[in-house]
């Protein structure tokens, strides 16, 4: 057990030392789309508590803390404290209540005018003050003792593994602010101050705090006292304190504005490894001041924690297991270059209240994206901007309750992954409406004009209309107080000669993901190529369910593509590349859930697949078919050479919660894929089409495209034939071979007319155990691939969705 001091020495010690009084953020992801999130607050105290504490900052006005604090009973793991307030009074005749939880016990407040009365319950802390006139300044010093909280998930005041720090932010509890776990404070995002810290502690543990360290001072023995003063004004979220035996690795970074001084602290063993984490840290602070502006504190500087990490300025409480040799480098970017992103938004520029919480961590998680662009290139930067945007498609509306709209956020979900990762794909969509000329420009403007101030998510719409000069209702209605996501595709495209090139019309079709309303103005790139390999590129605008356009193109387009550069995040992903003759490529195409096998290739093939996060569903059906996936949808493009063959494959999943719950989730037994060869036909059976069923109530299996056809693709539900009765032979012929088989057998026949077959294999039991569909006029014949059907007698059973024909046939498979 650590050595107390008594609570007298602590006062004659630390105060004497203290002139007078100063106060930050909440970051607590470890790793970028990580598994960390949801948070939701389970300890939800009444919205009064938040507008209460706001509302005190308009009685009084804390300009400065003063906090000793003595921290030697690491055993017992309790403080002992005493903090002075420098205040101006901005109404005439009003009490002090500050905030302080009810855990840690006042002895006593006095002044330079002697005792004064209070009364401490429900953690607040109220102070009769002498009669006070407005623009009065004073002074108080609040004597206490005790136990600090911390959260019972995560955040407040820390004794572990031989660290002591405190973050401010409690992730279960709401109001959040966990200033007031430890010293006396208007706890709120409004409330900003200058601080100085005087930290006792014993042993090996010293502090390393934000600011400037002022004086050491040796108490006797190994008992020390180490003062730090920050002028500059912070809120109490991120006003901390770190202690431990740590060392420092110091230096400088010459910025565009200046050197800035860069501290990493850590324990002795971990110095080393946490520097080499660290290898990107002066790049973040230039991209950073590109596209921010200058950057707002004194120093840049992290230190090593058990939990977190928290964007305290000067001091990032970092976790210490991110230092370990097998955490990646890119791991570590991405979250030390949230949290640095956070000096600027949170920080310096704050929400209002927690239910804006996505106007600190949105632009915080995208500045990490902003680092890979910087660091790496605009390959890397698009990698990491769709990969995020997958992990909110597949997880935000899962994870917290619903598809949310960013503002206001309820509390039970501000924490969740609409606030973080959302946040971020709708920082990068005001970049794609803005232009990178004009995102940067306002996101300066900001940062200069509501520095050390707080916004909600009106007053940051306004502040980038001012900065930019661009009208951004639009884009606030739909992205930020909007649930879902939209997205836009080409419904069609016609051209016809004019001089020199083409008039080329277009319309394009709106679709909505989680939510009813469609978006307005939305700028999207539009690029047109021609058969030989031409682009042409546009900027458009789309509004409602349809949009009609028309531009100008210099060659005769045969494919158009929708926001190819990806400066927007909706609800679709896509892929675009080259295959070529003789070299490997990727048969699973990233992010797209779609698998492409390469089988005739006769020159260099450009293909485009896109992932529709949307339903086509409502769109018009052919026959045969009777539902269609109203969730998501394939569009299969490209360049494609006469002669090229190329196969692919779909799997489906129709476990709880996943996409294919609705359509399959009960049953498969009349699973379809369907096609349609562009947007404005009908959905109809895919020809050559092989169908794994397996087990038909277990919701996962997959689909074989035996040839891939350019066109859209879905999953569906159609006519299956099994069980009816035969209605002759006159127009359909049948036969397999061999019989008895062995790994697949051959199907030939004859059908009267051309259309699309339906073959069902069924067992003993008459349950299908796979299906395939197969393009057909006059004679036919298809392989079937039985290797993976047990041995055993089966019946295979035609049919005509059309007309209803039918024929079967049996065959045995022998091993």
């Amino acid at each position: 057990m650590m050595p107390s001091r008594p609570l007298t020495l602590l006062a004659c010690g630390l105060i004497a030392l203290a002139a007078s009084a100063q106060p930050y953020r909440f970051g607590c992801h470890h790793f970028r789309n990580g598994g960390h999130h949801a948070y939701q607050p389970t300890n939800i105290g009444a919205r009064e508590d938040i507008v209460s504490t706001i509302a005190r900052s308009d009685t009084f006005d804390l300009l400065h803390y003063d906090i000793a604090i003595d921290v030697t009973d690491y055993g017992g793991q309790t403080i002992k404290a005493a903090t002075t307030i420098t205040h101006v009074a901005l109404i005439s005749g009003a009490d002090l209540r500050l905030d302080l939880v009810d855990g840690l016990i006042v002895d006593s407040i006095t002044s330079p005018g002697g005792s004064l009365p209070y009364t401490h319950m429900d953690d607040l802390l109220e102070v009769d003050l002498p009669i006070t006139l407005a623009g009065d300044t004073g002074e108080l010093t609040v004597h206490y003792h005790g136990q600090p909280e911390r959260d019972p998930d995560w955040g407040g005041f820390y004794f572990a593994s031989n660290y002591i720090y405190n973050l401010g932010i409690g992730l279960s509890t709401i109001p959040p602010h966990f200033g007031k776990v430890w010293y006396p404070c208007f706890d709120s995002f409004v409330e900003r101050a200058s601080y100085t810290y005087h930290v006792m502690s014993s042993g090996t543990f010293r502090a390393h705090c934000q600011g400037d360290l002022i004086s050491e001072i040796q108490l006797g023995g190994d008992t020390v006292v180490r003062t730090f003063d920050l002028d500059q004004e912070i809120s109490t979220h991120v006003s901390a304190i770190a202690v431990a035996n740590y060392v420092d690795s110091n230096f400088i970074h010459t910025g565009a504005y200046g050197d800035i001084p860069v501290r990493l602290t850590a324990k002795p063993a971990q110095l080393n490894n946490m520097v080499s984490k660290f290898v990107s840290l002066g790049e973040a602070i230039d991209c950073y001041e590109f596209w921010y502006g200058p950057y707002p504190y004194d120093r840049v500087g992290y230190v090593l924690t058990t939990d977190g990490a928290l964007e305290i300025p000067e001091n990032v409480a970092y976790p210490a297991f991110m230092a370990d040799p097998g955490v990646s480098l890119f791991d570590n970017r991405g979250l030390f270059g949230h949290e640095l992103g956070h000096h600027w938004w949170g920080d310096h520029v704050t929400p209002y209240t927690h239910n804006d919480m996505w106007i600190k961590e949105g632009p915080a998680e995208y500045s990490g994206h902003l680092l890979e662009e910087w660091a790496f290139g605009a390959e890397d930067f698009v990698d990491v901007v769709k990969d995020n945007m997958l992990y909110v498609l597949e997880n935000a509306h899962l994870q917290d309750d619903g598809f949310q709209a960013l503002s206001p956020m309820p509390d039970p979900q501000i924490y969740g992954l609409h606030t973080y990762y959302k946040g971020a794909a709708v920082i990068h969509n005001l970049r794609g409406y803005l232009g990178d000329t004009l995102f940067r420009q306002a996101m300066h403007t900001v940062q200069i004009d509501h520095g050390n101030a707080t916004l909600d998510a009106n007053g940051l719409r306004d502040a980038l209309e001012a900065a930019s000069g661009v009208q951004l209702d639009d884009f606030f209605n739909d992205q930020v107080f909007t649930p879902g996501y939209s997205v836009f595709t080409t419904q069609s495209m016609t051209s016809v000669p004019d001089g020199g090139g083409f008039l080329v019309d277009l319309v394009l079709r709106q679709r909505v993901r989680g939510t009813s309303g469609l978006h307005t103005n939305v700028p999207l790139d539009l690029t047109l190529f021609s058969a030989d390999g031409q682009v042409q590129d546009y900027q458009v605008s789309g509004s409602g369910p349809n949009t009609a356009l028309q531009v100008f193109c210099p060659f005769e387009p045969v494919m158009a593509a929708l926001n190819r550069y990806n400066r927007l995040n909706q609800a679709r992903m896509d892929h675009e590349f080259n295959i070529i003759p003789g070299e490997g490529f990727q048969t699973n195409v990233p992010r797209c859930k779609f698998l492409i096998y390469q089988n005739e290739l006769v020159d260099t093939t450009l293909v485009r697949v896109e992932h529709i996060w949307a339903g086509a569903g409502d769109d018009p059906l052919a026959p045969g078919i009777y539902e269609v996936s109203n969730v998501h949808y394939w569009r299969v493009d490209g360049l494609w050479p006469e002669g090229t063959k190329l196969d692919g494959r779909l799997y489906y999943d129709g476990d709880p919660d996943e996409l294919d719950e609705e359509l399959y989730g009960i049953s498969e037994a009349d699973a379809l894929l369907a096609y349609r060869p562009q947007p404005d036909a009908p959905w109809s059976i895919c020809p050559d089409v092989s169908l794994g069923l397996g087990n038909l109530t277990d919701g996962d299996g997959f689909m074989t495209i035996d040839t891939l056809r350019q066109g859209e693709y879905a999953f569906a539900k159609g006519n299956l034939f099994i069980g009816m009765q035969e209605q002759g032979h006159g127009t359909v012929t049948l036969s397999v071979s061999p019989n008895p088989a062995n790994d697949a057998i051959i199907v030939r026949g004859y059908v009267n007319g051309a259309g699309i077959l339906l073959f069902d294999i069924a067992g003993e039991d008459g349950r299908p155990v796979r299906r395939v569909t197969v393009s057909a006029n006059g004679n036919f014949e298809k392989r079937i691939d039985v290797e993976e059907l047990p041995a055993g007698a089966y019946v295979l059973n035609l049919g005509d969705p059309r007309t209803g024909r039918v024929g079967s046939a049996r065959f045995v498979i022998a091993r």
